[in-house]
C-alpha cells in the first residue's frame, strides 16, 4: 500500500487505498453516484456492489465492481448496464491516533461522470456531524486556487460536490506533491487532511475513458 504524507498530532491523517475498510464506513457503491439527486440516482445507480468479491459467474459475465491503483490513487468501475460502465478515480482518507498503527476511514475523495457526455464531478464524502454551512475545499497544491464544494446531502455520510470545468481538470492533472482537504468539525474547529496528488492524471484518464 502506498502511502502519502503524514500530519502528526491529535489530526494526524493517514492516505491508505483500503478498499474493505471504504465499504465498512461508507455505503457500498460510487460516490459521485451516491451524492447525485433523487433524480439522478433513479436514472444512473446501480445496483451497490458486495463488500466481497462474487463468485465469477458462469456465463461468464464481467464481475459487477473492478478495480485498478494508480500509485496514491483507486479506480473502481461499476457496470451500470449490459454495455456500459460507471467509473471513478478515488482516495480513501484515514485518521491516524498518536501511538496507533490503524485508523478509521473519515474521507473519500472522488472525481468521475454520471454518464460519458456530463461534466467531471468531484464529490467529497464525510461522516455525519461536521459543520455543513462551512462547506469544504480541496486545495491541489500550495500554489492552485481551491476548489469550493457545497454540501448536498447526508445519508450515513455527508457529500459535498462541485462540477469541474476544463480549467479545473488541467489544475488537478498538473498539480504534484501533496494537497489539502479542509472542512470544519461539529465544534467549528478548521480540519486540514492532506491527500497525495500522485497518479492522478493516470487514475483520470482511465476513469474517464470512453465506455
Amino acid at each position: 500500500m502506498t502511502q502519502g504524507p503524514k500530519r502528526r498530532g491529535a489530526r494526524t491523517a493517514r492516505l491508505g487505498l483500503t478498499l474493505a475498510g471504504l465499504l465498512a464506513a461508507f455505503p457500498a457503491g460510487l460516490a459521485f453516484v451516491e451524492a447525485a439527486p433523487a433524480e439522478k440516482m433513479a436514472q444512473h445507480t446501480p445496483a451497490p456492489p458486495a463488500a466481497t468479491p462474487a463468485p465469477a459467474d458462469p456465463a461468464g459475465s464481467d464481475p459487477q465492481m473492478t478495480t485498478a491503483t494508480y500509485q496514491d490513487w483507486l479506480v473502481r468501475c461499476v457496470a451500470a448496464s449490459a454495455t456500459a460502465k460507471q467509473c471513478e478515480a478515488t482516495q480513501t482518507l484515514q485518521m491516524q491516533a498518536q501511538g496507533q498503527n490503524q485508523g478509521g476511514t473519515i474521507a473519500l475523495i472522488a472525481l468521475g461522470r454520471l454518464v460519458s457526455d456530463g461534466p467531471l464531478r468531484l464529490v467529497v464524502q464525510l461522516p455525519a456531524g461536521i459543520w455543513l454551512p462551512a462547506g469544504a475545499k480541496l486545495q491541489p497544491g500550495e500554489k492552485a486556487k481551491p476548489l469550493a464544494l457545497e454540501f448536498k446531502r447526508c445519508l450515513q455520510g455527508c457529500f459535498a460536490e462541485a462540477e469541474l470545468d476544463k480549467g479545473a481538470e488541467q489544475i488537478l492533472r498538473g498539480a504534484s506533491g501533496a494537497g489539502t482537504l479542509q472542512f470544519e468539525d461539529g465544534a467549528r474547529r478548521p480540519v486540514s487532511l492532506p491527500f497525495s496528488l500522485k497518479g492522478l492524471p493516470q487514475a483520470l484518464d482511465a476513469a474517464l475513458k470512453t465506455r
